[in-house]
């Protein structure tokens, strides 16, 4: 049987809690507004005072809500068409489905560890361990040497270099973050706020950064793994990026400093919609029959 046939009620579970978790928020909005917080670190913290947000710090609060509103609009809308495109055989739907379970994983994965605790936990709760039940699965349906193709040059040096310079980028991004405070003996980022630690720094540092720089040196060099990987990891990429951008957008509105990110964050979305389209139509025509993959015209 075809993969994503296999997993259509798993995914379609998925885009149904996925739905409820990112319209809640918009939906229920009760609370007292906007309060300070005093952290133990003896700073004051504006909170967002609304919803299931309302114990995070304002302007992370409305990067939840920027989050969320791309997931309503983009990300369940592109993991039900991905379903539907991968049901019928297609590899690169299959691809596609993957980068799509992908970014949905991501999102509460760090909303289970940074987002103060609320209602929507055991929604959260629900979502990862789904999600990560797909995109393992997905992931294993067929060997990577299934996804093999002969691009051309130009192609995979642009697809591994982006990889390669997104890894990089948001690294360095990151890095700027925690070390100056490391050198200059303050010790706490601003970021930080009422947080105990940088969440999201840290799991991109030790783990979602380093599949993009392997993607990209394994695509770059052809090596098999990459021609799994980096596929699923520009269209991850491609839905995280926007969604980055919906966030530094709507921080700005409010009137939060994006500093560099306002700059990197749009030409690295570019970057990764070209990438994945590049590197998802290397796949065209390429079929799953059965538990057979066959090359049509």
């Amino acid at each position: 049987m075809i993969p994503a046939r296999r997993l259509t009620w798993l995914v379609v579970s998925i885009a149904i809690l996925a739905t409820l978790a990112a319209a809640v928020p918009f939906v229920f909005t009760a609370g007292s507004g906007p309060f300070r917080h005093t952290s133990v670190r003896g700073e004051e913290v504006l909170l967002h005072g609304h919803g299931p947000y309302r114990h995070m710090p304002a302007d992370v609060a409305v990067q939840g809500l920027a989050q969320d509103l791309v997931t309503l609009a983009v990300g369940v809308p592109f993991l039900l068409l991905a379903l539907g495109w991968a049901r019928r055989g297609s590899r690169a739907g299959h691809l596609a489905l993957c980068g799509a379970v992908g970014y949905l994983f991501v999102q509460y994965f760090l909303y289970l560890a940074m987002a103060t605790y609320n209602e929507l936990f055991l929604l959260w709760v629900a979502l990862v361990l789904l999600t990560f039940q797909a995109l393992v699965r997905l992931l294993l349906a067929a060997p990577p040497e299934a996804f093999r193709v002969d691009g051309t040059k130009g192609t995979r040096r642009f697809v591994g270099g982006f990889l390669l310079c997104n890894g990089a980028a948001i690294a360095l991004l990151w890095l700027g973050v925690v070390v100056p405070p490391l050198l200059d003996g303050t010790l706490y980022p601003a970021e930080l706020a009422h947080f105990t630690t940088l969440v999201v720094q840290g799991f991109d540092l030790a783990l979602l950064l380093p599949p993009s720089l392997f993607a990209g040196s394994w695509y770059l060099k052809c090596r098999e793994p990459g021609s799994l990987l980096a596929p699923v990891y520009t269209v991850f990429v491609s839905l995280q990026m926007l969604a980055l951008l919906a966030k530094i957008l709507w921080m700005s509105a409010i009137g939060v400093d994006a500093g560099p990110a306002l700059v990197i964050i749009p030409i690295l979305l570019l970057g990764a919609v070209a990438a994945a389209a590049i590197s998802l139509r290397a796949h065209r025509g390429a079929r799953f029959q059965g538990d057979q993959r066959v090359e049509t015209a």
